[in-house]
């Protein structure tokens, strides 16, 4: 559990910052005005579906509705066009002690829906609420944690117990903030409070009819700009066949998934455009590694060579899906490495199958899922071309869920098609959440896998600062799953998004999620520079910049802060000395 340190220890993280500012005129990163001029285009009301209803949008209750839970809330960084963590809710970053000590400035000016303003208290209320009431996607970010501390009303310390190189990403780029005043006294019986949910973000959800819609409206004190759109409505829609009917007649305005170039073939290209990019979310066979046949590896070998993964991408679409050959990382990721993981040698798996005699291979898939259906479909036809007796299972996704182990379930599967979190292509430390043994950090790990080896990768990523050392141990990472296979990484999708321009033309890519993203609904001139966040060697003064007067009265608060520290500690060794006696 988080917990702030004793005051002494907050008066030497201030003391080491006032120091370190009179000796360096390092004065952090300031947001600023993103290059070109800011669109025109805005509309009054926007329409696009989801596949299902995501309940309060929380990010406590939330399972597919991240993009709409992060209009509603905001994180400390987040990713830009290019998929890099910029800052956001924080001013500055800055790290000390070896990146063990990191220190973020807030924004001034910040406020909650309801108009309380957002302070560092938020935030380290946050931490410790995710590390107290464990959460899958974000309590294994908080890992190397070890306390969070408010410094003053706008600066928190964050103490980590080994330097993070992936933190910028994970969690600041990714973990939802909590109002404080709202949230500390909730009972352990409740997922979140009760009502709509107040945040920081952009907008603010103001209507939630069940199973049918969700409106939103805009934040017009929102801290990085009015939002061009000022109402978005959700309707939910499962049938995908009848949600590419209502963009085609005009009952929508565009479609937040990725689609084939079969559908985009049967729309008006007049009146409709198409973002492309590069997303991060793939497709995997997964073996349950736990019971025969598939806790042997050299049966997962047999199977893996069966597969011609380029031919699957083919099949799907060059426009829609790239082969996976670069391993668990997606191809286009900055993290991705050179060389291809995968071997297809279809005689070597038919002599290798027949010698196994596996039994009848049940390959499980979302019937609700084109591209996975039919990725299941193809890796079924694979297997009986090599001599192996396979049917595909096609499950409704809560189904599937259930039976490769979600929330909890007894994994009940040989094989299953499955998705890639894009996390892991964001930054390569998130492999241990999906491949790694410790079971407080490992919850996305449903292929049992469990190797000691890849743990002690997996730890030496977490901690090496060092690009090229950090980019070998990822390296190994990738080849020891390609050796292992508790999954075969078959292929990633490429996003081609539909909208209509008449309605809207503000959309913003964004590189690995797509264009559902509060970026493409606020003014450009608002957003944080296309650049690295500033990672000076020493944590600032929360009071931001400093003239010549500023370093002057800095040093005398590091003298009175430093006599006020040596107070607390004499009278602490006092104390120690007389119950000695």
């Amino acid at each position: 559990m988080l917990a702030p340190p004793p005051r002494r220890a907050a008066l030497a993280v201030l003391i080491a910052a006032s120091l370190s500012l009179i000796a360096s005129s390092s004065g952090g990163l300031e947001t600023e005005p993103a290059a070109g001029q800011d669109r025109a285009t805005r509309a009054e009301t926007l329409r696009f579906p989801f596949p299902q209803d995501e309940g309060a949008l929380t990010p406590t209750t939330f399972k597919l509705g991240y993009p709409l839970v992060t209009l509603v809330y905001d994180t400390l960084m987040w990713r830009d066009e290019s998929g890099k963590p910029r800052p956001w809710l924080v001013r500055s970053v800055h790290k000390g002690e070896g990146g063990r000590l990191i220190m973020l400035h807030l924004r001034e000016g910040v406020r909650w829906h309801d108009g309380r303003p957002l302070t560092a208290a938020d935030v380290a209320f946050t931490f410790r609420f995710f590390a107290r009431r464990p959460h899958p996607r974000f309590t294994p970010q908080l890992a190397s944690v070890e306390r969070a501390e408010v410094v003053d009303r706008l600066a928190v310390v964050i103490t980590l117990r080994h330097p993070s190189p992936g933190f910028m990403d994970q969690p600041l780029a990714d973990l939802p903030i909590l109002p404080r005043h709202l949230w500390e006294d909730l009972p352990d019986s409740r997922q979140a409070p009760a009502g709509l949910p107040v945040g920081s973000g952009p907008y603010r959800l103001v209507e939630h009819r069940r199973g049918r819609l969700y409106r939103f409206r805009a934040n017009r004190r929102y801290f990085l700009g009015r939002p061009r759109v000022k109402t978005i409505e959700v309707p939910i829609e499962r049938d995908f066949d009848r949600t590419l009917r209502d963009l085609q007649n005009r009952r929508i305005d565009m479609i937040p998934a990725s689609l084939s170039e079969g559908a985009i073939a049967r729309l008006d290209r007049t009146a409709f455009k198409v973002a492309r990019g590069p997303l991060y979310r793939g497709t995997v066979l997964m073996f349950n590694t736990r019971k025969p046949p598939f806790n042997r590896p050299a049966a997962r070998r047999a199977v893996a060579r069966a597969i011609d993964i380029r031919r699957l991408a083919r099949i799907l679409g060059r426009e829609a899906a790239v082969a996976a050959d670069h391993g668990y990382v997606a191809p286009d990721s900055p993290r991705a490495t050179d060389g291809s993981t995968h071997r297809f040698d279809q005689r070597a798996a038919r002599s290798s199958l027949r010698r196994l005699k596996l039994p009848n291979l049940r390959v499980l898939a979302s019937e609700s899922d084109p591209q996975r259906r039919e990725s299941g479909r193809q890796v079924v036809l694979a297997l009986k071309r090599a001599g192996v007796s396979a049917e595909l299972v096609e499950l409704p996704q809560s189904e599937l869920a259930s039976a490769v182990g979600e929330n909890g379930a007894t994994p009940r599967f040989e094989a299953a098609i499955w998705t890639t979190p894009p996390l892991a292509s964001y930054d390569p430390d998130y492999l241990s959440v999906v491949f790694g043994s410790d079971p407080d950090r490992a919850v996305l790990n449903y292929s049992g896998y469990d190797e000691p080896a890849f743990d002690d990768l997996a730890g030496r990523v977490a901690e090496e600062g060092n690009d090229r050392k950090r980019a070998r141990l990822v390296r190994s990472e990738l080849e020891l799953l390609a050796r292992d296979l508790p999954v075969v990484p078959l292929v990633y999708a490429t996003g081609a998004f539909a909208y209509r321009p008449a309605v809207y033309d503000g959309w913003r890519f964004i590189d690995g999620t797509g264009i559902l993203d509060k970026q493409s609904f606020l003014p450009a001139s608002g957003l944080p520079a296309n650049r690295r966040p500033d990672t000076a060697a020493a944590p600032p003064s929360p009071g931001g910049g400093l003239g010549p007067a500023g370093y002057v009265a800095l040093a005398l608060l590091a003298v009175t802060l430093a006599l006020a520290a040596a107070g607390l500690l004499g009278a602490a060794g006092r104390k120690l000395h007389r119950g000695r006696r």
